[in-house]
């Protein structure tokens, strides 16, 4: 006669199987849209503009930019920014300039 099973090793009979590893999640991945870069018009690069040269050590920003097919966020402190590499530093993270679309 035999033994019953135990409902645990029942279950597993059930459980979905995955033959490749990682595969939803790189689809998932492939099927996220990637955003067009906005162009953004003279008067509101000056608007920018004019925000970026008043802000001071410490000021709490918040950017909306353009990063690698997507709109990110960043908040933090303002550090500085570098004219030369035109980026702007919040906190540990650097931005270039020509990919911010609002500061806040």
């Amino acid at each position: 006669m035999r033994q019953r099973m135990s409902r645990a090793d029942r279950a597993k009979q059930f459980m979905p199987f995955s033959a490749l590893k990682g595969y939803e999640e790189a689809v998932k991945e492939s099927e996220k849209r990637k955003a067009e870069k906005i162009i953004l018009a003279e008067d509101k690069k000056a608007e920018l503009d004019i925000k970026l040269r008043e802000l001071k050590f410490g000021d709490e920003v918040s950017i909306l930019y353009f990063d690698d097919g997507e709109y990110k966020t960043l908040s933090g402190s303002f550090i500085k920014t570098d004219d030369f590499g035109r980026s702007v530093i919040i906190g540990c993270n650097e931005i270039d300039i020509e990919n911010i679309m609002e500061i806040e």
